[in-house]
Parts: C-alpha cells; structure tokens; sequence
C-alpha cells in the first residue's frame, strides 16, 4: 500500500514549521505525550533523532530561578484552559543556559477539559544579555551618580560651611579692625592734639624739633592705621566708588599739592603736566585721587633726589568714552626684576631687607591696585634702564560736561612767558605745557637774570613772567622787576606751604600776586587771557584764605574721655569759639535745654546713652520745639562708611574722624560757623 500523499495544506504547515528559526513543542495533558519541533531541538543543540524528552524533563532544564514563576503561569493557564507567556534561562545540550521567550495555549476536548498545550518557543540570548548588559551599566551608572551627587552634596555642603565660617572670619576681622582703629585713635587723638598745641607754644628751637617729630610719628602711625582699614574695605568687595562729574586735572593738582610738604623736606622737584582737551569726566574723584597720592607719597618716599613727575593724559575712543592715563615717574633707585610683581601685594616693599632705610607697612601699592581693579582699571610698574620708576594707572572713563559754573576759558592769544626758576629742567617741564597752547618760553636762573633781560631794549617784553617760588631769595626786592616791565603780568608760582608773609605783602603792593602750583590747564588758559580772577580758590593758598569763624559761637563738646575733653576745648579755644563740655549723653540733652548751642560735637562712644540715640532725641526735642537745634557733628574714632552712615541715619549734619588737628577742624566748623 504506497503512503498517502500529504494534502496542500498540512505540506504547508510543515514547510512553515521546517523554515522558521523559531521551536515548537506541544503536550498532550491526558496522555503525557510530548512532541517538539526539529527547529525546537535544533534551537537547543539537540539532534534531529534525539529521543523526546519527557514535560517532568523538560521542568528539570529550566533555571532554578525562573522554574517556580514559569510552572505558575503553566498550572494558572491550565486551570483555565488559557495562554501564558514567559521568558526563561533554558540548559541546552552544551549545559549552557540559554534566554528564550515563549508563549502557550491550552486546548480543550470537546467536553471543555484541558487537553492539549502546545507553544512557541523564540531565542532571544543575545537581546538579554544586551538588556541585561544594559541594565548592569545603567545600575552602575545611577550608583556613580549617586555617589558623586552624595559628594557633591558633602562638597556644597562643606563649601557652604566654609563660606559661612570666612563670612565669620570676615566679620570678626572687620570688628577687630574697626575695635581696634577706634582704640588706637582715641589715643592717637590725645597725642597729636596736644602735640599740636604745645608746637604752638614751643619757645625754643630743640622743643619745636622734638614736637615735630612726635607729631610726624603719629601722623605715620594714623597713617598705617587707615591704610589697614581700607585694604580690609577693599578686599571685602566694599570699595564704595562713587560716580560724579569731576576735574580730573584738578584733582590730580590738589593730589600733587598735598604731598609737596614732604618733597619739600627732601629737596625734591615736582613737576606736572596734562595733555589732553578732555578733563571732566564721570567716575570716583575720590577713588583716583587716593591711587595717585599713594603712587607720588611712595615715590617720594623712595626718591633720594632730582624729581618725581606726575603726568596726565586723555585719548577719545571710538565708542565716545575717554581713555585717562596717569604717571607717575620718579628718579629713585627703581625695583629690582625680581620684585616688580610682588611690590603690588599687601605689606611688599621694594626692599624688605633689615636694612631698608624706609618705613611704611608696605599697603599703598595694594590699596592702589585694588581701587584701579575696582574702577576696571589696570595698574602697572616699568623701570628703564637708565633708573627710577614709572607706575602707570589706564582707565576707561565716561566724558562729563562742564558745570555752568566752571566754563572753560577762550583759547589764549600768542604771547612770551618768561619763566623764572632755579633749575632750568623745571622750567621746561612748565615751558613745554606753555608752548603747546601756541606760546614762546623762555627759561630764566634767577630773578636778577630777569632784570637784566629787562634792561636790553633790543629784547621782545614778556607777557607774562612767573617767578617760582625756589627762585625767590630771601630778601629778595621786586620793584626794580616790576619797574623794568610794568605792563606784564607778573604772578608768584608757591608750594601750598609757603609762608613769607613779608614778602607775600611787598608782592601785592606791586601787583604781583600768588599762584599755587602746580597749575591746571584751566589755570594756565585764564593766566594767558590775564582772565584769572574768576579762578578763585584755584589761585590761592589755602592758608590765605582759612575761613574766619563766628566770635561768639558756642560749641557743646560731648565727650566722656578726659584727655579728648583737654583736646578738643583747647583746639577750640585755639579757633576762638566758646566751649561749654558734657561727658554722657544725658547731660548733653540737660546743656542743650538750659544754653542752645551754635553747634554740638557728639561723640559716638558715651556711657549709657550712646551719640546716636542722643542724636535721635535731640532732633524729636526739635521736632517738638522744645529745642531750637542746631548742627550736630560726630566727633568719633569709628572711621569706616558704615558708622558714618548711621550718623547721617541718626540726623547728624557730618563727621568728624578722630585725631582732630587745626587746619581740618576749622575748614570743617566753617560750614556751619562761617563769620
């Protein structure tokens, strides 16, 4: 009998089961009967012929870890003649686990009791080990990055400690400081007023020298003593810039004048000049003047002789803004390579060697530097060869109009200057700013050189002639000067500390009168129009003018310390102004109801009631007419802004800063007890 033929559709089938990559098996529940695909035995390493295992068999390849949850689903799917899927680790005939995922179905008889299950089976080792692969990274990667995140917590966390620790630090400096300037200045109040006072009275030559010097070793130690304090106000990001239209010319003039006193101890030349037509501009006066006065006090501290020049200039840029450069060049000894960086560093000198012969803490060049970096500045240090220093301060600035008040003079006409000086290296330095306003110089040794130039008929006549201050000899007789050139301008060049009464008054009956250098460009335009009498303070020495304070004025002085009491009623005696004295605050309010004052000194630091909250109350009583008021100034050792700013917040009209010495407090009581 030949074999039947297979009908189309199960050779299909069998086409089917042969082609795929995918096993098949199938289990008859009544009879125990098992069949599995060839693709089945060959998805496993199993031969064609291999005898069938049994389903118990089959359980028994399975991974123990996924044996319970696969014959769970098995039971479950039986039970209810359902489908379950799985996905297992499968030991193939090379005893090597291997990943499939499978699905099954269980068939009923025709009664509805389960009979068969037959299912697929589909390798998916690779994919696992992928996923698993995958799965093993991200597990270590999200334990990296818990790792790393739990430092950086601990790293934040120990930053943030820090910071609050250097903000701990920072204050606690800052309170030390401000601790420390107010009990140092308390003294230092005492020294320098009563030094002051007795130099006053000295009668002999030795007292006065040994007085003098007393004083200049407390000025240096007040010195050192705001010099801590700003750096500590500058390195805390508080440099407290302030922008206003100012001079700048002006304001490196006043600079420059302050330190002549002390070139003048040294026989120094100082010199100026300016190029440039912009000179008002908009930035911190203040901030510029204190780098400049570091950079020349230096230089002139570091200078044994010839000269310590300060130079200025001003280049527009493309963007409207002006560039100003300052210079300050002197012809010291320079500083060694090696140094040149460090100098810029807080308690640096040039020299640090135990036998430097200069004193100083070593702070202006870092003060400087800082405020430069503050304004966006740069601050910089060359030594030629040939010697000296040049420090260079660049910064960006924005151009300001000129006040109504302060019009800029006409360009002057062409004119001859003769300038008189004892050296004719500092005439050419005035000469050269003369010549680039379309002036002749000439530069003459002496005064007498000058009468004889006078004499020759043949010579052109002067314009202008300026008789530097060296160049006047004491004794020295004008009028044969004057009579020779009696249509010039004839004007005196000093230092803001020249004093020769004598001949200051000789000198006005002849119509010549003073100049103090150096002189600004404004200055120089309305000298060269002989425009000069708007110039104002400009043109005159301070001491000329020292403000004249009321007669009968009566100053209530609030302090609690002895010796400041002494001080203070002496100094002002010494400006003729009647003093009546209070040690504490309530007895300042008791001397204000019983005698107003023309003004109250208020000290800070009072036991009990401290100068602000005495303050306070004194304005409610003026508030409530109780007191007709009167000006109230602080009179405290407490020197940084914010001490000052609780004094204006108290009501108080200004401050004055211990140690008081003459000058200042009688040009600051003129503000409010002017004649």
């Amino acid at each position: 009998m030949t074999a039947e033929a297979p009908t189309p559709s199960l050779l299909r089938c069998q086409r089917a089961l042969a082609s795929s990559r995918d096993g098949y098996w199938e289990h008859h529940l009544h009879t125990g009967g098992v069949w599995y695909s060839t693709s089945f035995l060959r998805l496993f390493g199993f031969a064609p012929d291999a005898p069938m295992p049994s389903m118990a068999q089959a359980h028994q390849r399975l991974h123990p870890d996924d044996c319970s949850r696969i014959l769970d689903a098995y039971r479950s799917a039986v039970a209810s003649c359902g489908d379950f899927d799985y996905e297992v680790r499968y030991l193939d005939a090379h005893n090597l686990w291997r990943w499939v995922r499978g699905r099954g179905q269980v068939w009923p008889d025709a009664d509805g009791r389960p009979e068969v299950i037959s299912g697929a089976v589909t390798d998916v080792h690779q994919e696992k080990l992928a996923q698993l692969s995958l799965a093993a990274q991200q597990q270590a990667l999200e334990a990296l990055v818990h790792e790393r995140t739990a430092r950086l917590e601990a790293a934040l966390a120990l930053a943030e400690e820090r910071r609050q620790e250097a903000e701990r630090a920072a204050a606690a400096k800052s309170r030390f400081l401000a601790h420390m300037s107010h009990e140092i200045r308390t003294p230092l109040n005492g020294v320098l007023g009563l030094t002051e006072l007795a130099l006053r009275s000295a009668d002999t030559p030795e007292l006065q020298r040994f007085l003098s010097a007393a004083h200049q070793s407390g000025q240096a130690l007040l010195q050192t003593i705001s010099d801590v304090l700003d750096l500590s106000r500058i390195e805390s990001g508080h440099a407290g810039l302030r922008r206003k239209p100012f001079d700048a010319t002006q304001a490196l003039a006043d600079t420059l004048r302050a330190v002549m006193p002390l070139a003048r101890q040294r026989d120094l030349m100082l010199l100026f000049d300016w190029v440039g037509d912009s000179h008002w501009l908009q930035g911190d006066p203040g901030s510029l003047r204190q780098i400049v006065t570091n950079l020349l006090g230096n230089a002139v501290k570091f200078t044994p002789q010839g000269s310590v020049s300060l130079r200025g200039e001003t280049r527009r840029g493309a963007d409207g803004r002006v560039a100003l450069e300052v210079q300050v060049i002197d012809t010291g000894p320079g500083i060694a390579p090696e140094r040149r960086a460090q100098v810029f560093e807080p308690f640096v000198q040039g020299d640090d060697s135990l036998s430097r012969g200069h004193g100083g803490a070593g702070l202006g060049l870092a003060i400087a530097t800082l405020l430069a970096e503050a304004m966006e500045g740069q601050l910089t240090l060359d030594c030629p060869d040939g010697g000296g220093s040049v420090f260079t301060l660049r910064l960006l600035l924005d151009e300001a109009e000129a006040p109504a008040q302060a019009p800029e003079p006409p360009a002057p006409p062409p004119g001859l200057a003769w300038l008189v000086y004892h050296r004719e290296d500092a005439g050419q330095w005035l000469a050269q700013r003369l010549q680039r306003l379309g002036w002749q110089t000439r530069v003459l040794d002496s005064v007498a050189e000058a009468s004889r130039l006078a004499q020759q008929a043949e010579a052109p006549g002067p314009d202008l002639v300026l008789l530097a201050e060296p160049a006047l000899q004491p004794g020295i007789d004008l009028r044969v000067l004057r009579e020779l050139l009696p249509q010039a301008q004839l004007r005196l060049l000093v230092r803001p500390d020249w004093r020769d009464t004598a001949l200051e008054s000789a000198a006005s009956a002849l119509q010549i009168r003073p100049l103090v250098a150096p002189l600004t460009p404004r200055q120089l335009r309305h000298i060269l129009t002989n425009a000069d009498d708007g110039l104002g303070g400009d043109t005159t020495d301070a001491h000329h003018a020292a403000p004249a304070l009321q007669a009968d004025a009566t100053v209530l002085l609030v302090e609690d310390n002895e010796v400041n009491q002494l001080v203070g009623q002496e100094l002002l005696h010494a400006l003729g102004l009647h003093t009546t004295l209070a040690g504490n605050g309530a007895s300042a309010l008791t001397a204000c109801l019983e005698r107003p004052p023309s003004l109250v000194l208020m000290d800070l630091q009072l036991p009990g009631m401290d100068g602000l909250e005495t303050t306070r109350r004194l304005r409610a009583m003026q508030r409530d007419r109780r007191w007709p008021g009167a000006p109230i100034v602080a009179l405290t050792a407490h020197a940084s802004p914010e001490d000052h700013a609780a004094c204006r917040a108290a009501g108080m009209d200004g401050v004055l800063t211990k140690p008081l010495q003459l000058d200042t407090l009688r040009r600051r009581l003129a503000r409010w007890l002017a004649a």
